[in-house]
Protein backbone atom coordinates (compact mmCIF):
# COMPACT_ATOMS: atom_id res chain seq x y z
CA UNK A 1 0.00 0.00 0.00
CA UNK A 2 1.21 3.45 -0.81
CA UNK A 3 2.02 5.94 2.01
CA UNK A 4 -1.24 8.01 0.66
CA UNK A 5 -3.30 4.86 0.86
CA UNK A 6 -1.88 4.20 4.22
CA UNK A 7 -2.44 7.82 5.85
CA UNK A 8 -6.24 7.56 3.98
CA UNK A 9 -6.63 4.17 5.58
CA UNK A 10 -5.67 5.76 9.17
CA UNK A 11 -7.73 8.83 9.10
CA UNK A 12 -10.96 6.59 8.24
CA UNK A 13 -10.35 4.26 11.02
CA UNK A 14 -9.95 7.76 13.22
CA UNK A 15 -12.78 9.25 11.94
CA UNK A 16 -14.52 5.66 12.27
CA UNK A 17 -13.36 5.70 16.34
CA UNK A 18 -14.02 9.54 16.55
CA UNK A 19 -18.04 8.23 15.80
CA UNK A 20 -18.01 5.60 18.26
CA UNK A 21 -16.34 7.77 20.97
CA UNK A 22 -18.93 10.17 20.58
CA UNK A 23 -21.96 8.02 20.83
CA UNK A 24 -20.44 6.17 23.77
CA UNK A 25 -20.46 9.20 25.45
CA UNK A 26 -23.83 10.53 24.92
CA UNK A 27 -24.65 7.04 26.43
CA UNK A 28 -23.20 7.27 29.17
CA UNK A 29 -24.34 11.32 30.54
CA UNK A 30 -28.03 9.72 29.51
CA UNK A 31 -27.15 6.83 31.96
CA UNK A 32 -26.02 9.14 34.47
CA UNK A 33 -28.29 11.95 34.29
CA UNK A 34 -31.06 9.12 34.84
CA UNK A 35 -29.64 7.06 37.54
CA UNK A 36 -28.75 10.71 39.17
CA UNK A 37 -32.39 11.98 38.66
CA UNK A 38 -34.07 8.85 40.00
CA UNK A 39 -31.89 8.68 43.05
CA UNK A 40 -32.13 12.27 44.39
CA UNK A 41 -34.27 14.51 41.72
CA UNK A 42 -33.88 18.07 43.79
CA UNK A 43 -29.73 17.65 42.56
CA UNK A 44 -30.92 17.90 38.98
CA UNK A 45 -33.51 21.39 39.97
CA UNK A 46 -29.94 23.65 40.13
CA UNK A 47 -28.24 22.20 36.87
CA UNK A 48 -31.72 22.69 34.51
CA UNK A 49 -32.39 25.80 36.81
CA UNK A 50 -35.67 24.83 37.43
CA UNK A 51 -38.77 27.58 37.76
CA UNK A 52 -41.76 26.95 40.64
CA UNK A 53 -44.25 25.26 39.04
CA UNK A 54 -46.74 28.40 37.90
CA UNK A 55 -49.57 26.11 36.30
CA UNK A 56 -51.35 22.88 36.39
CA UNK A 57 -53.05 21.96 33.56
CA UNK A 58 -55.92 19.26 33.98
CA UNK A 59 -57.37 17.30 30.97
CA UNK A 60 -60.14 14.72 32.10
CA UNK A 61 -63.04 13.09 30.52
CA UNK A 62 -65.71 13.54 33.69
CA UNK A 63 -66.65 16.12 35.96
CA UNK A 64 -63.59 16.51 38.37
CA UNK A 65 -62.42 20.18 38.78
CA UNK A 66 -59.11 22.33 38.23
CA UNK A 67 -60.21 23.51 41.86
CA UNK A 68 -60.24 19.53 43.45
CA UNK A 69 -57.17 19.02 41.79
CA UNK A 70 -55.02 21.63 42.96
CA UNK A 71 -56.51 20.84 46.85
CA UNK A 72 -55.67 16.93 46.28
CA UNK A 73 -52.35 17.40 44.92
CA UNK A 74 -51.14 19.47 47.30
CA UNK A 75 -48.06 20.97 45.72
CA UNK A 76 -45.67 23.01 48.10
CA UNK A 77 -45.41 26.48 47.49
CA UNK A 78 -42.05 26.94 45.82
CA UNK A 79 -41.66 23.47 44.25
CA UNK A 80 -40.16 22.80 40.57
CA UNK A 81 -40.72 20.22 38.35
CA UNK A 82 -37.97 18.29 38.84
CA UNK A 83 -38.11 18.37 42.66
CA UNK A 84 -41.80 17.17 41.97
CA UNK A 85 -41.92 12.75 42.88
CA UNK A 86 -44.77 12.04 40.17
CA UNK A 87 -45.04 8.16 41.32
CA UNK A 88 -46.32 9.69 44.99
CA UNK A 89 -48.83 12.26 43.11
CA UNK A 90 -50.10 10.10 40.88
CA UNK A 91 -51.23 8.01 44.29
CA UNK A 92 -52.86 10.36 45.46
CA UNK A 93 -55.12 11.06 42.86
CA UNK A 94 -56.13 7.09 42.55
CA UNK A 95 -56.72 7.14 46.53
CA UNK A 96 -60.41 8.58 45.06
CA UNK A 97 -62.01 5.63 43.21
CA UNK A 98 -63.53 7.93 40.85
CA UNK A 99 -60.10 8.34 39.10
CA UNK A 100 -59.43 5.08 37.24
CA UNK A 101 -56.15 6.03 35.87
CA UNK A 102 -53.81 9.23 36.17
CA UNK A 103 -50.80 10.62 33.56
CA UNK A 104 -49.04 13.25 34.89
CA UNK A 105 -46.00 15.13 32.70
CA UNK A 106 -43.74 17.45 33.18
CA UNK A 107 -43.61 20.57 30.63
CA UNK A 108 -40.91 22.48 30.90
CA UNK A 109 -40.29 24.98 32.26
CA UNK A 110 -43.09 25.34 34.78
CA UNK A 111 -46.15 23.72 33.81
CA UNK A 112 -47.17 20.17 35.28
CA UNK A 113 -49.86 18.50 33.11
CA UNK A 114 -52.77 16.14 34.61
CA UNK A 115 -54.44 13.41 32.10
CA UNK A 116 -57.32 11.51 34.19
CA UNK A 117 -59.75 8.77 32.71
CA UNK A 118 -63.06 8.85 35.49
CA UNK A 119 -65.31 6.13 36.50
CA UNK A 120 -68.97 7.20 35.75
CA UNK A 121 -72.17 6.06 37.88
CA UNK A 122 -74.37 3.38 36.55
CA UNK A 123 -76.32 2.98 40.00
CA UNK A 124 -76.52 4.25 43.50
CA UNK A 125 -76.58 2.03 46.45
CA UNK A 126 -76.84 2.73 50.21
CA UNK A 127 -73.75 2.18 52.45
CA UNK A 128 -73.15 2.62 56.17
CA UNK A 129 -69.43 3.74 57.19
CA UNK A 130 -68.79 3.20 61.18
CA UNK A 131 -71.19 4.86 62.87
CA UNK A 132 -72.50 6.92 60.41
CA UNK A 133 -75.79 7.12 58.87
CA UNK A 134 -76.20 5.73 55.48
CA UNK A 135 -75.71 7.74 52.58
CA UNK A 136 -75.85 6.58 48.56
CA UNK A 137 -72.71 6.44 47.06
CA UNK A 138 -71.76 5.55 43.22
CA UNK A 139 -71.35 2.45 41.52
CA UNK A 140 -69.44 2.18 38.52
CA UNK A 141 -69.54 -0.44 35.74
CA UNK A 142 -66.67 -2.92 37.08
CA UNK A 143 -68.37 -2.47 40.17
CA UNK A 144 -66.17 0.18 41.71
CA UNK A 145 -67.88 1.83 44.74
CA UNK A 146 -67.02 5.63 45.33
CA UNK A 147 -68.35 9.05 46.72
CA UNK A 148 -68.67 10.84 43.58
CA UNK A 149 -67.78 14.12 43.08
CA UNK A 150 -69.14 17.24 40.90
CA UNK A 151 -71.95 15.07 39.63
CA UNK A 152 -75.14 16.98 38.52
CA UNK A 153 -78.07 15.87 41.11
CA UNK A 154 -80.47 15.49 39.09
CA UNK A 155 -78.52 13.04 36.91
CA UNK A 156 -78.12 10.95 39.82
CA UNK A 157 -81.46 11.31 40.85
CA UNK A 158 -81.99 9.15 37.60
CA UNK A 159 -80.03 6.14 38.47
CA UNK A 160 -81.54 3.14 40.46
CA UNK A 161 -80.32 1.65 43.35
CA UNK A 162 -78.99 -1.53 43.86
CA UNK A 163 -80.11 -4.23 46.67
CA UNK A 164 -79.09 -8.04 47.36
CA UNK A 165 -75.57 -6.63 47.15
CA UNK A 166 -73.15 -7.03 50.83
CA UNK A 167 -70.37 -4.47 50.68
CA UNK A 168 -67.57 -5.80 52.16
CA UNK A 169 -64.59 -3.25 53.81
CA UNK A 170 -60.99 -3.82 51.48
CA UNK A 171 -58.53 -1.01 53.17
CA UNK A 172 -60.24 2.46 53.88
CA UNK A 173 -62.54 1.69 51.26
CA UNK A 174 -64.97 -1.30 49.66
CA UNK A 175 -64.34 -4.07 47.39
CA UNK A 176 -65.84 -3.99 44.05
CA UNK A 177 -69.30 -5.54 43.50
CA UNK A 178 -68.78 -8.59 41.63
CA UNK A 179 -71.39 -8.99 38.47
CA UNK A 180 -71.90 -5.43 38.12
CA UNK A 181 -70.64 -5.10 34.42
CA UNK A 182 -73.82 -8.06 33.87
CA UNK A 183 -76.47 -5.25 35.52
CA UNK A 184 -74.61 -2.16 33.44
CA UNK A 185 -75.53 -3.96 30.34
CA UNK A 186 -79.18 -4.37 31.96
CA UNK A 187 -79.20 -0.91 32.42
CA UNK A 188 -77.65 0.43 29.54
CA UNK A 189 -80.09 -1.72 27.05
CA UNK A 190 -83.36 0.05 28.65
CA UNK A 191 -81.98 3.48 28.77
CA UNK A 192 -80.52 3.50 24.97
CA UNK A 193 -83.85 1.36 23.44
CA UNK A 194 -86.65 1.86 26.04
CA UNK A 195 -85.47 4.87 27.66
CA UNK A 196 -89.64 5.12 29.16
CA UNK A 197 -89.28 1.92 30.99
CA UNK A 198 -85.90 2.59 32.01
CA UNK A 199 -86.99 5.99 33.64
CA UNK A 200 -89.63 4.16 36.00
CA UNK A 201 -87.34 1.70 37.14
CA UNK A 202 -86.16 2.23 41.04
CA UNK A 203 -84.09 -0.96 42.57
CA UNK A 204 -81.95 -3.48 40.76
CA UNK A 205 -81.63 -6.63 42.66
CA UNK A 206 -78.36 -8.75 42.33
CA UNK A 207 -79.68 -11.60 45.27
CA UNK A 208 -80.41 -14.04 42.75
CA UNK A 209 -77.34 -12.97 40.20
CA UNK A 210 -75.01 -16.26 41.54
CA UNK A 211 -77.70 -18.65 42.18
CA UNK A 212 -80.58 -18.71 39.54
CA UNK A 213 -78.50 -15.84 36.86
CA UNK A 214 -81.39 -13.63 37.46
CA UNK A 215 -81.82 -9.98 38.15
CA UNK A 216 -84.98 -8.27 39.49
CA UNK A 217 -86.33 -4.79 39.07
CA UNK A 218 -88.79 -3.28 41.11
CA UNK A 219 -89.82 -0.25 38.85
CA UNK A 220 -92.84 2.59 39.66
CA UNK A 221 -95.57 0.96 37.89
CA UNK A 222 -94.08 -2.70 38.32
CA UNK A 223 -93.31 -4.50 41.73
CA UNK A 224 -91.03 -7.19 40.02
CA UNK A 225 -89.69 -7.82 36.52
CA UNK A 226 -87.42 -10.75 36.58
CA UNK A 227 -84.81 -10.59 33.60
CA UNK A 228 -82.71 -13.66 32.90
CA UNK A 229 -79.02 -12.90 33.11
CA UNK A 230 -76.82 -15.62 31.97
CA UNK A 231 -75.90 -14.09 28.68
CA UNK A 232 -76.25 -10.02 28.33
CA UNK A 233 -76.69 -10.17 24.66
CA UNK A 234 -80.22 -11.22 25.93
CA UNK A 235 -80.85 -8.54 27.10
CA UNK A 236 -82.67 -6.43 24.01
CA UNK A 237 -84.57 -9.37 23.29
CA UNK A 238 -86.08 -9.01 27.16
CA UNK A 239 -86.14 -5.18 26.99
CA UNK A 240 -88.60 -5.26 23.87
CA UNK A 241 -90.41 -8.40 25.49
CA UNK A 242 -91.61 -6.47 28.39
CA UNK A 243 -92.05 -3.10 26.06
CA UNK A 244 -94.61 -5.09 24.59
CA UNK A 245 -96.29 -6.22 27.11
CA UNK A 246 -96.06 -3.52 29.58
CA UNK A 247 -98.26 -1.85 26.34
CA UNK A 248 -100.59 -5.07 26.49
CA UNK A 249 -101.69 -5.45 29.99
CA UNK A 250 -101.74 -0.87 30.35
CA UNK A 251 -104.27 -1.40 27.04
CA UNK A 252 -106.47 -4.20 28.59
CA UNK A 253 -106.29 -4.22 32.46
CA UNK A 254 -107.07 -1.90 34.87
CA UNK A 255 -105.12 -3.74 37.96
CA UNK A 256 -101.34 -3.02 39.22
CA UNK A 257 -98.85 -5.95 37.93
CA UNK A 258 -97.47 -7.41 40.68
CA UNK A 259 -94.77 -9.46 38.59
CA UNK A 260 -93.63 -9.95 34.72
CA UNK A 261 -91.31 -13.10 34.76
CA UNK A 262 -89.25 -12.46 31.90
CA UNK A 263 -86.60 -15.82 32.76
CA UNK A 264 -88.90 -18.44 32.69
CA UNK A 265 -90.67 -17.46 29.09
CA UNK A 266 -90.95 -20.80 26.66
CA UNK A 267 -91.15 -20.92 23.23
CA UNK A 268 -94.98 -22.08 22.34
CA UNK A 269 -95.71 -22.25 18.35
CA UNK A 270 -93.31 -19.78 17.81
CA UNK A 271 -94.06 -17.73 20.50
CA UNK A 272 -92.88 -17.01 23.50
CA UNK A 273 -94.93 -17.20 26.66
CA UNK A 274 -94.10 -14.82 29.78
CA UNK A 275 -95.88 -15.33 33.16
CA UNK A 276 -97.72 -11.89 34.54
CA UNK A 277 -99.25 -11.99 37.98
CA UNK A 278 -101.77 -8.82 39.48
CA UNK A 279 -101.54 -7.78 42.94
CA UNK A 280 -104.78 -9.34 43.31
CA UNK A 281 -102.65 -12.77 43.43
CA UNK A 282 -104.82 -13.92 40.10
CA UNK A 283 -102.58 -14.85 37.53
CA UNK A 284 -102.61 -14.60 33.37
CA UNK A 285 -99.81 -15.54 30.98
CA UNK A 286 -98.90 -13.32 27.95
CA UNK A 287 -97.55 -14.60 24.68
CA UNK A 288 -95.69 -12.06 22.72
CA UNK A 289 -93.71 -12.48 19.88
CA UNK A 290 -90.77 -10.12 19.83
CA UNK A 291 -91.85 -6.46 19.59
CA UNK A 292 -95.22 -6.66 16.97
CA UNK A 293 -97.92 -4.93 17.29
CA UNK A 294 -100.89 -6.61 19.10
CA UNK A 295 -103.72 -8.33 17.24
CA UNK A 296 -106.93 -8.69 19.08
CA UNK A 297 -106.16 -10.10 22.32
CA UNK A 298 -108.12 -11.80 24.55
CA UNK A 299 -107.67 -10.79 28.01
CA UNK A 300 -109.55 -11.89 31.11
CA UNK A 301 -107.09 -11.99 34.50
CA UNK A 302 -109.46 -14.26 36.47
CA UNK A 303 -108.00 -17.15 33.83
CA UNK A 304 -105.14 -18.03 31.74
CA UNK A 305 -105.25 -16.30 28.58
CA UNK A 306 -102.57 -15.68 25.40
CA UNK A 307 -102.11 -12.72 23.90
CA UNK A 308 -100.54 -12.78 20.89
CA UNK A 309 -98.30 -10.29 19.65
Amino acid sequence: MSRGGRWRKFTTLCRIAGVVLTVCLLLGGVFIFTELFRDNPANISSVVNAEPVQEITLRTDGVLTQAWLARTLALPAKATLMELDLTLLRDRLLVENQVMSAVLTRKFPATLEVSLSERSPVARINARMGSAAPRPLQVARDGVVYEGLGYDRNLLATLPYLNGVKLVKSGSGLKPISGMEIVANLLATARNEAPHLYQTWKVVSMSRLESDGELEVRASNIDRIIFMAQTSTDFLRQVAQLDALIDTVQAEADQPVNEINLAVGRMTDGRIQVPVSFRDNLPTTQIVRDDKPVSKPLFNPNRLTNLEL
